[in-house]
């Protein structure tokens, strides 16, 4: 019993500045290349040689599992066998948007797929952790389609879900999310002014009116244009009206 406990105690003892020496280390990683590899890297020795093995974050790495950096040699902070092998696991365009600080397009890169509705556009995994960028982003994608509201990200639950597996990984605040939100609006409003500007068909408008089931009455403007055999819809502008009393009323006011 107290030969394990020594040995415990030295094998603790011994895990803890190569531990330490890891997370010293992962401060001055700040290539996007290291996204495509997991966190906890290991240490090893070869043949009295030291070197850093980085786990492949790939469900099926199509490699050997990961890459070996000897710490030895001169390229010891080298990045370039790790773009090598994240290139052969996950593919250019995975690598060259995260160096980018960018979303992979779509197959087709249509315009429909990228202003397509909930449910339409096809969907896809990553076999690596997003970045917190990209985090951001899908959740003003969902609180948005989805209907969500910005405090959801301050649920313990949600962020049980998030964190599992991940419990570094940073979630926004409440406030982050919905200032995200409006700009990104503000952004998407401008896009689509100049694409309604430069659209070379004909744009068609349309308008309705109804009353929900808290008796509050509402008016919506939309426009509709073909574009690559399918129809793109945007909403431009709702607002509640104070009251209605037929249609010859709605026409003066507006």
């Amino acid at each position: 019993m107290r030969l394990n406990l020594v040995r415990l105690l030295s094998f603790a003892l011994n895990v803890a500045p190569l531990t330490s020496c890891i997370e010293r280390l992962q401060t001055a990683w700040r290539s996007a290349v290291y996204t495509f590899f997991k966190r906890n890297v290991k240490i090893g020795f070869d043949n009295g040689r030291k070197y850093h093995f980085f786990i492949c974050a790939a469900r099926k790495c199509k490699g050997s599992g990961g890459v070996r950096r000897y710490q030895d040699s001169k390229d010891r902070a080298a990045t370039s066998n790790l773009k090598t092998h994240a290139l052969k696991c996950f593919g250019a365009a995975a690598v060259d948007a995260a160096f980018k600080k960018t979303t992979p397009l779509t197959q087709d890169g249509s315009l429909f797929s990228a202003f397509a509705h909930q449910g339409q556009r096809p969907a896809t995994v990553t076999h690596r952790a997003h970045n917190v960028d990209e985090s951001r982003a899908h959740i003003v994608r969902w609180c948005a389609e989805s209907n969500r509201p910005p405090h959801i990200v301050c649920d313990r639950e949600f962020s049980i879900l998030m964190k599992a597996g991940r419990p570094t990984t940073a979630l926004p605040s409440a406030t982050t999310v919905m200032r995200d939100i409006k700009l990104s609006f503000d952004i998407c409003r401008t896009n689509i002014d100049n694409i309604l500007k430069n659209h070379s068909g004909q744009v068609h408008f349309a308008t309705d009116a109804w009353t929900s089931t808290n008796h509050r009455a509402y008016v919506a403007w939309t426009v509709h244009l073909h574009h690559q055999g399918s129809i793109l819809t945007f909403a431009l502008d709702m607002m509640e009206l104070p009251e209605v009393r037929g249609i010859f009323l709605l026409i003066t006011l507006y």
